[in-house]
């Protein structure tokens, strides 16, 4: 294969499609006339099929900076560790995994697939191997930064065993490649991230797997199954301890060089403090000039509304509105939006007294890879940022510390016996880990603390032992990347083009170990997106709080802080010792908190107008391009937040349109009380009013699970109006025979409700239709194959 080093790939893809596109309109006449084959002369064939050789030739070059085994190589790497990941949990993972490999032997390398080209696989020799983490999206589908290697391994998405043969890289030191099986003498091992819940477990990576086996490539050890349902923390533990060996096998290495080795591994990042005085970037997510906002670039968007749906309900229900007027964001109804959140000040100013920071948390600093060759050379999207920043805006504080992680960073810095006593059990049971740790809400700053309370037990200083204390290089490590959290929109973008909403009930409970509840301050494990959406109602609606205003905060971003009732102390952000604060709750007994917030440009005038970083995340939950296409929608708790687009959507069109004709809409919403939990209520209502003119049978049917003494939930009210559901599902016709032309949506849990809607549905077409369960169920999947039944689920 020739090399030419000064090509980008996107110029190739330019040039080939110039030229032959110049080509193809020269010779149109020839080409696309009636009589082109016979009137076509040899001179303008030859030039045809030179522009032809001249573009494919083109699209060959090489580009190294697309190749993964180039990548590798320069970086005197031999394994290259592929993350296909949605969420951040699967190049967590990744990231992980080179750790826990990395040897004199094995050389780990992890690169993110989308900025790499999958031709490139057949390069590796056979003392070189790749490592698959791929995590499964959706209802089985690749995650966005692996779709572009998903659809070259898999042509026919249908059955993807009878996809074609891609079209692999022929290296020069290699023999010539197989016609039928490209990827022989390749190696590969292979990590997959689910949840049981849905239908499509694990198809990303069973789908991969089975073709780079196809393809003739070969597997080191069993392909690995993470089920996020129940532990996938454990899963990955038992295939990385039952893998890791026959890797290092495979590489030359026949004994275990981690066996009982407790030592401080090596660090991926370094901390560099700079100089105050030196100009350094405040580390915002939305700092810099952007032009085209997507997830790693979201827009600052001004928050118009924030209120309470139920005032009345135990629990906090929100609707927050955002306005993306001059992000050139568009949205449609069934899209996401992603919100970054930021972690509480409680939560940074806890694990910033556990390191010993607070004294110095808005001191610049800068967190750089130890690693020359290392494909992501800066941690944070900026080149300066804080301790508190960091913590802040960045990294997950919040959730509890993974088992190996305690293992192989946390444990090696005990020096104490008590410590070590301690945290052994945490590291290497994962039943005790599972009732400690899991079941204590235990995050990184509460895991410092219970080492130090054990210590203190012990005498530690006492007995002339060396206390506990992790280096800060360890806790960046430990904490995975704040990620965006995906909000079904709950408004059409046909009818409020640029003012998305979003509808979410906040989390917050109490974890139920006596170690926790002793914990300072307390154990109650918040939601990091819902409690920031909560802090932003809060403010905006202007309850009792202090007010930190920038000009007399000398915080590192100039931000206004919400949460603290009057009665709270704003000495929290500076005091060491936190032990001795008092966690404020309100009349729902909803832990008080404090954030801090990004004000508007120009809210001097309002001082309580917020912006918040958001990006749009298109969908494949669509309503049928066919008015006349009855919908059956599913939508219980914030599971109504899509179905209320398409309702506003269909009544918008019912509003229009008057003439046309349109399908049956019926929603079946579901909450605990109609007195209290019924959200949207009076808007539903009149939009229905509106689809009715034109679509009569359309209607709400609701389940309020606890308005009776026994539970009635949506898949009850499925089966109360079977008559009415089989009716839609015919769309006129006289029996089904197969999958129904209707289109089904569902909404909200996975683990339960998902799976109780669909049997139900399969039950009453079985009933109807007379015909067995098994077979209605097979014309329900078959609706799903043809996009006539989503879901839009979450476990």
């Amino acid at each position: 294969m020739a090399t030419q080093e000064g090509i980008e790939w996107g110029d190739m893809v330019i040039v080939s499609s110039v030229v032959i596109g110049a080509a193809t309109f020269l010779l149109r006449k020839y080409l696309f006339g009636n009589k082109a084959a016979q009137e076509m002369t040899i001179a303008q064939r030859a030039a045809l099929e030179e522009a032809q050789k001249i573009g494919v030739e083109k699209s060959k070059q090489h580009n190294p900076e697309r190749d993964i085994v180039d990548k590798m190589r320069k970086a005197s790497k031999n394994v290259v560790i592929l993350y296909g990941s949605q969420t951040g949990t699967a190049e967590d993972f990744a990231t992980r995994l080179s750790k826990d490999i990395q040897s004199q032997a094995v050389r780990p390398l992890v690169l993110d697939p989308e900025l790499y080209d999958w031709q490139y696989l057949s390069r590796l020799r056979s003392d070189e191997l790749v490592i698959f983490v791929l995590a499964t999206a959706g209802e089985g589908e690749p995650t966005d930064n692996m779709e572009a290697w998903y659809k070259a391994l898999v042509s026919d998405a249908e059955s993807p065993d009878d996809s074609d043969v891609p079209e692999f890289c022929q290296a020069d030191d290699n023999p010539p490649l197989d016609e039928n099986m490209p990827l022989q003498g390749i190696s590969y091992a292979m990590f997959g991230l689910g949840n049981n819940t849905y239908e499509q477990f694990n198809h990303h990576a069973r789908v991969v797997d089975r073709r780079l086996l196809a393809l003739g490539a070969d597997r080191i050890g069993e392909r690995g199954e993470g089920d996020d349902d129940i532990d996938i923390e454990e899963d990955f533990a038992r295939w990385k301890d039952a893998t890791l060996p026959l890797i290092r096998q495979h590489l030359g290495m026949s004994t275990l060089s981690d066996s009982g080795d407790e030592s401080a591994p090596e660090p991926s990042w370094k901390v560099v403090e700079m100089d105050a005085s030196q100009t350094w970037a405040k580390g915002e997510l939305f700092s810099g000039a952007v032009t085209t906002y997507d997830s790693r670039h979201p827009f600052a968007a001004p928050v118009t509304a924030a209120v309470e749906l139920t005032p009345a309900a135990d629990r906090h229900l929100l609707h927050v509105e955002v306005d993306l007027a001059g992000s050139g964001m568009r949205h449609e109804a069934g899209d996401h939006i992603g919100v970054y959140p930021t972690n509480t000040d409680e939560e940074v100013d806890l694990l910033l007294a556990a390191l010993g920071l607070l004294d110095k948390a808005d001191a610049p600093i800068a967190v750089q890879a130890t690693d020359p060759y290392a494909p992501q050379q800066q941690l944070f999207p900026v080149e300066a940022t804080t301790y508190r920043a960091a913590f802040r805006h960045y990294l997950e504080i919040t959730t509890p510390v993974p088992r190996s992680q305690i293992k192989s960073l946390v444990l090696p810095f005990a020096r104490s016996e008590a410590a070590r006593t301690f945290l052994r059990p945490l590291a290497e049971d994962k039943d005790v880990h599972a009732a400690v740790v899991t079941a204590g809400c235990m995050s990184l700053g509460r895991l410092i603390n219970a080492v130090r309370d054990v210590e203190k037990q012990a005498d530690v200083l006492g007995n002339g032992e060396e206390p506990f204390v992790l280096p800060v290089h360890a806790a960046i490590e430990l904490c995975p990347r704040l990620q965006a959290r995906l909000y079904s929109i709950s408004s059409s973008g046909k009818v409020h083009p640029e003012r998305p909403t979003i509808t979410a009930v906040v989390l917050q409970y109490d974890a139920k170990t006596e170690q926790a509840v002793q914990a300072k301050m307390g154990a109650r494990r918040c939601g990091v997106a819902t409690n920031y959406l909560l802090g932003v109602l809060r403010y905006l609606r202007g309850d009792r709080i202090v007010d930190l205003e920038a000009s007399n905060d000398n915080n590192d971003d100039n931000r206004l802080r919400t949460g603290h009732l009057l009665s709270q102390s704003a000495e929290l952000h500076t005091v060491a010792d936190l032990s001795s604060v008092s966690a404020s709750r309100d009349a729902k007994n909803y832990l008080l908190q404090s954030l801090t917030l990004q004000p508007s440009p120009g809210s001097v005038s309002n001082k309580r107008a917020l912006t918040m970083p958001v990006f749009i995340r298109k969908s494949t939950f669509r309503l049928p391009v066919d008015n006349a296409t009855p919908v059956i929608m599913v939508g219980p708790g914030t599971g109504l937040a899509p179905m209320r687009a398409f309702v506003q959507e269909r009544a918008q069109t019912a509003r229009a349109n008057p003439d046309q004709p349109m399908g049956t809409t019926l929603l079946f919403f579901g909450a605990r009380t109609e007195s209290k939990d019924y959200m949207y209520r009076e808007e539903l209502e009149k939009l229905f009013e509106d689809i009715q003119q034109v679509a009569p049978e359309s209607q709400i049917i609701t389940a309020f699970s606890r308005d009776q003494p026994q539970k009635i939930y949506v898949q009850h009210r499925l089966k109360e109006n079977a008559e009415l559901i089989y009716r839609t599902l015919l769309c006129e016709q006289q029996k089904l025979n197969g999958a129904s032309r209707a289109h089904v949506y569902v909404c909200g849990d996975a683990k339960n409700m998902a799976k109780d809607v669909s049997r139900a549905l399969a039950a009453l077409i079985a009933e109807r239709e007379d015909v067995s369960e098994d077979v209605a169920s097979k014309w329900v999947s078959e609706m799903r194959k043809l996009s006539r039944y989503q879901e839009d689920v979450w476990s």
